[in-house]
């Protein structure tokens, strides 16, 4: 099969080109303008849109194993085929944690043959305690390659050591939810006058920062390998700057709604606007945009966490945290970092040299969607010939057409209010359209 894609502005993961693309089966072939439609089998008008390599989100939860009533491995492959996602790196804070081997390829089993791919983390602690490791040994023999104790951070410094001496060995990846318990109690919300105002516990900045700031010096004796996950303090970001300077093996991840929500939204007490980290200031959220258009960030990951009514639709303090973001992940970003761009910005113009701060936002985001977790994950999602074909097909100017999507089964999603730029017009993975006009079109 020859496909064709024509007239767009293609993202090879490390520039745009005005050119075409030619797919012949599951490899892209060409990229070259002068390709002839007469040799192909089907011809892909992509004009005013944009092809980028497929997504990668490095942080989502899959609720496998976890409870019936919440989204399962086909609602959530669906909907995050229609956000643009090919590979999905699934949590291990399941029902029962994925702090073992017979866990860890069970879980790994539920999502095979499914069209995205499914990187199943491990914890790093037996039970998620934050006490002892789990048996590493067995785990990266039977190909485990990310391991995160997500939702609660590692609080002994003498076990984050010996984990990022693990990840120094066998040369795996550490992702931490950088939080200090003690200095985040019981808190629901951000610090600041409006918890104090709702009368909320709140979870301050610093809690973050400061376990950042050991894992950071851990990192410095111990050539380890430190993802920070969801970034939420301007501190943390400061830190993870200087420590890119330095040179540590060190990667970090913003998400979507942290860099779209503030924390005024908690106000009206909507417990799906309850995440964590939570939602921050409005100067935190300005600061984490700036992370992305700097090229600070590596990585904007979804922690994407359905939850059913049953667990959030009680009052805010007893709501779970998470909310839903598969799906709108690209729109949201986009939305956020365009807000901060030159005002009167009206649209992306394709009509124009492919520069710009417009061009240049745009790359950032795709860059942190493909190819910064791609590197993180040891492997390349850049659109040249010979790669495999995975690839979507965008369109910067138009709005999603749907929030949230009907292929969630949970609905706790925060952006029903939003007015959100950007839309995943079609996904082709090792060159199978798999959705086109945004319905997902193979089965799955």
């Amino acid at each position: 099969m020859r496909t064709l894609f024509v007239g767009g502005v293609v993202f090879t993961g490390r520039e745009f080109r005005s050119t075409d693309l030619l797919v012949v089966d599951d490899r892209i072939v060409e990229i070259w303008a002068g390709s002839r439609r007469s040799d192909v089998d089907r011809v892909v008008d992509c004009r005013f849109r944009v092809i980028a390599p497929s997504f990668i989100d490095l942080h989502a939860h899959l609720r496998f194993p976890g409870v019936d009533e919440v989204d399962d491995p086909a609602s959530i492959v669906a909907a995050g085929l229609t956000g643009g996602f090919g590979v999905i790196v699934a949590m291990a804070n399941t029902v029962p944690p994925i702090d073992r081997l017979s866990r860890w390829e069970a879980a790994r089993a539920a999502y095979e043959g499914l069209p995205i791919e499914v990187i199943q983390a491990a914890t790093v602690t037996m039970g998620r305690e934050g006490q002892e490791l789990v048996d590493f040994t067995v785990l990266v023999e039977a190909g485990a390659q990310v391991f995160s104790d997500d939702g609660s951070g590692i609080q002994r410094s003498d076990v984050m050591r010996d984990a990022l001496l693990a990840s120094a060995f066998y040369d795996v990846l550490i992702a931490q939810h950088s939080e200090d318990a003690f200095l985040a109690g019981d808190g629901v919300a951000n610090e600041g006058p409006l918890a104090e105002t709702l009368g909320l516990h709140a979870i301050p900045e610093v809690a973050e920062s400061v376990m950042v700031a050991r894992d950071i010096e851990l990192l410095k004796v111990i050539p380890g390998r430190l993802h920070l996950q969801h970034v939420t303090s301007r501190e943390s970001l400061n830190l993870f700057r200087q420590a890119k300077r330095e040179g540590l093996r060190i990667s970090g991840e913003v998400t979507p709604h942290h860099l779209l929500l503030t924390d005024q939204l908690v106000a009206a007490g909507d417990s799906n606007f309850k995440v964590n980290p939570p939602l921050r200031s409005l100067s935190t959220q300005m600061a984490l945009v700036q992370g992305v258009l700097d090229g600070t960030f590596d990585v904007i990951a979804t922690d994407h966490a359905p939850h059913p009514p049953s667990r959030k639709d009680l009052p805010f303090a007893q709501a779970a945290f998470g909310l839903l973001g598969l799906a709108e992940a690209m729109p949201v970003a986009w939305t956020a970092l365009g807000r901060r761009l030159p005002s009167g910005w009206n649209g992306l113009s394709f009509d124009q040299e492919l520069s710009g701060p417009e061009w240049s936002a745009l790359g950032h985001l795709l860059g942190a969607l493909t190819t910064g977790p791609a590197a993180i994950l040891g492997r390349s999602s850049r659109l040249t010939p010979g790669a495999q074909a995975d690839l979507v097909v965008l369109d910067p100017n138009e709005g999603p057409r749907e929030v949230p999507s009907r292929w969630y089964r949970s609905s706790n999603s925060p952006y029903r209010q939003e007015k959100l730029v950007g839309r995943v017009d079609s996904v082709w993975l090792a060159g199978r359209q798999m959705v086109e006009e945004g319905e997902v079109v193979t089965r799955v």
